[in-house]
């Protein structure tokens, strides 16, 4: 009988949930739902990296997060059943600089810019209309491999993860913060080391409305430039659709949300 107690006992105490932290970019963010799409790190003892919806009961943890975000939370999971709490946004620099005050929210639409590619043709705010776009800022004479040239070989990968994409779909532009240097000869040069097809095309000229517009801040700095490495996807619309901070995201987080905006499987 003792035995028999003790057994009812453990059955009755209920099992304790698992608790584990991910990180990761969301995605998209549904609050009527209570829920966000993340393209998430591996969860060490629980999953491989991957694009996954959670649900919080908080619907006001989700308040602050836009497509881009990069976040941090728990998950609890429980009988086959998980939450997400203590949701956060993560990966701020140090010493965190103030956006410029023509920075977009999200959703707002691009202002006109006019630019230069590497060809020497014009490009527009409205020639992105239709398509997909993703923008970054490099400059070719970036020293530190994990800034530029990072950036660089993630726009590359998204070149070789959408080839059916390029005819028009998908366009990609990298704005040079040091447009005094980058001409269309150097970002020429720069483009064909980076094997860039039609649809990847490196600007310059008067880039400081679109740069203010998108975040993007640069200073020089003991013979280089330094920068914050904000990376934007504009919608068929126009509208800015996603921003990611920093150069140190996976690959496959952009191309959640290229393949988001595209409205095909990654």
């Amino acid at each position: 009988m003792r035995n028999l107690a003790i057994f009812v006992f453990i059955l009755s105490v209920p099992v304790l949930a698992k608790t584990y932290s991910v990180d990761g970019i969301v995605v998209a963010v549904d609050p009527p739902a209570r829920a966000m799409l993340v393209s998430h790190r591996a969860i060490a003892h629980y999953m491989p990296a991957m694009l996954m919806p959670f649900h919080t009961e908080n619907a006001a943890e989700l308040a602050p997060l836009h497509p881009g975000a990069r976040i941090a939370f728990l998950l609890s999971v429980n009988h086959g059943q998980s939450l997400a709490s203590n949701i956060h946004l993560s990966g701020e620099p140090d010493a965190p600089l103030p956006p410029p005050a023509q920075k977009l929210p999200i959703g707002a639409s691009l202002p006109d810019f006019q630019l230069t590619d590497q060809h020497g043709r014009t490009i527009r705010a409205a020639d992105l209309r239709g398509k997909v776009t993703a923008i970054d800022f490099i400059y070719s004479r970036c020293p530190l491999p994990d800034v530029c040239p990072r950036l660089s070989a993630n726009f590359a990968m998204l070149q070789r993860h959408f080839p059916g994409q390029s005819a028009g779909g998908l366009l990609l532009l990298s704005v040079t913060v040091d447009p005094e240097f980058d001409t269309p000869p150097v970002l020429a040069e720069y483009a064909h080391r980076w094997a860039a097809a039609a649809n990847w095309r490196f600007l310059t000229g008067d880039v400081a409305p679109l740069a203010a517009a998108l975040g993007e801040i640069y200073w020089a700095a003991e013979g280089s430039i330094g920068h914050n490495s904000t990376t934007s996807i504009i919608g068929r619309d126009g509208r800015l659709a996603a921003q990611v901070e920093g150069s140190n995201y996976r690959p496959d987080q952009l191309v959640h949300l290229i393949a988001r905006q595209l409205e095909i499987q990654p």
